[in-house]
């Protein structure tokens, strides 16, 4: 195992806010698969323009949910099984009927041109290599045909519910031709009236392309369970609803044969004070009983995380910010290596926990914290 080098140069100037020159030096691994997600974060903050930043890292109103989705991890701890043998951790897992070479999947996130030029191409390149699975945004800057044909990506694609149900219609259509094997609809979708998960100010969108929309696309309003379920039923490929923090939306969603959920609560994003998605796993879980895979995203900063996550039951996690952050300072190089890291962490910490094999991860390796962890007490990692 290597050990985090503090006197690294690179791992230095990137601390300092330096970009790296080199992308491809970061194949070696020394700055961004060392530095914790919060030092890449504060670098990314500096070689981005503000407001593009900004649009990232935001929350709702008062960020409350934003920074305890991080801080909810830290009320679970890992309760390492010994003398197990595991060896050589097998980190695959089935996902919608297709085995995967691990179960990090990079969840769906807008205009990953503000980021960095490589933009969704440069994600989907770094997904691809490391045998994983990528949700790719209807509000992405790059079309999904582009991206589907990425050589060996598994690749899924977000659906926002637009107020023309044509457009949607339409939308989806292309997604299906070009190949996607899932469709993920969000169903915490943001209300057009709150604009506070976006930097005062706004941002400025001159010169980004949307292929799937105009990017100012009215979403439709009052989405309900009726509409979820036709779009189930006429896309022909499986239906991941992700935004379920109920456990009795969750029983729902396996009731009218949905195929996966994803626990989130985008991110902090939309209802500021809606409980982290560490929270609310565990009793979608129960809910869920089996008849239907559940993900998880919201906070996951590190392997262990992932870990713990799958032992509460889970069958994936997803992430985003981490991976944008990668794409900001090093393009599609910077993107593989964070998610490279993460992979790697979740392997170290699955074989220091005795698991053997990721499709059986039993949940009494992970118990509640009894006494307060002071999350707050110190910085996010």
């Amino acid at each position: 195992m290597t050990a985090r080098d503090p006197g690294d140069p690179r791992l230095a100037a990137l601390e300092a806010g330096a970009a790296l020159e080199d992308p491809t030096a970061l194949e070696a691994g020394a700055a961004l698969a060392d530095a914790p997600i919060a030092t890449l974060e504060a670098a990314a903050a500096r070689v981005m323009r503000p407001d593009a930043h900004a649009y990232y890292a935001t929350g709702a109103r008062d960020e409350r949910t934003l920074r305890e989705n991080e801080h909810a991890w830290d009320a679970w701890w890992l309760r390492p099984r010994r003398l197990t043998g595991a060896l050589d951790v097998s980190l695959e897992v089935p996902l919608l009927g297709r085995v995967v070479r691990h179960p990090i999947v990079v969840g769906p996130s807008a205009m990953h041109a503000l980021a960095h030029p490589d933009a969704e191409l440069g994600i989907a390149r770094a997904v691809a290599a490391l045998g994983g699975t990528m949700v790719l945004s209807m509000s992405s800057t790059t079309a999904v045909e582009e991206v589907g044909a990425v050589p060996d990506l598994d690749l899924w694609f977000q659906v926002y519910p637009l107020a023309d149900e044509s457009h949607t219609r339409s939308t989806v259509d292309r997604a299906l031709a070009a190949g996607v094997r899932a469709l993920v609809l969000t169903v915490d979708v943001p209300s057009e009236a709150d604009t506070s998960a976006r930097p005062p100010g706004g941002f400025d969108t001159r010169g980004i392309r949307f292929p799937h929309h105009s990017g100012d696309g009215h979403i439709r309003r009052g989405l309900d369970w009726a509409w979820a379920e036709r779009l189930n039923a006429s896309c022909g490929v499986p239906v991941v609803l992700k935004g379920i923090l109920h456990p009795d939306d969750a029983r729902r969603a396996a009731d009218a044969g949905f195929a996966a959920i994803v626990v989130s609560n985008h991110g902090g994003r939309t209802l500021d004070g809606a409980i982290p998605s560490a929270v609310a796993l565990p009793d979608c879980v129960a809910a869920a009983d089996g008849r239907v895979e559940v993900y998880v995203d919201g906070g996951i900063r590190r392997g262990g995380h992932a870990l713990m996550a799958l032992a509460l039951g889970a069958r994936a996690v997803l992430v985003a910010r981490p991976v944008l952050w990668g794409l900001a300072l090093g393009g599609a190089a910077g993107a593989r290596t964070v998610l490279a890291r993460l992979v790697r962490e979740l392997r170290e910490d699955a074989e220091h926990a005795g698991v053997a094999d990721l499709r059986s991860v039993d949940g009494d390796i992970v118990v509640p914290a009894r006494w307060p962890t002071r999350a707050t007490d110190r910085a996010p990692r």
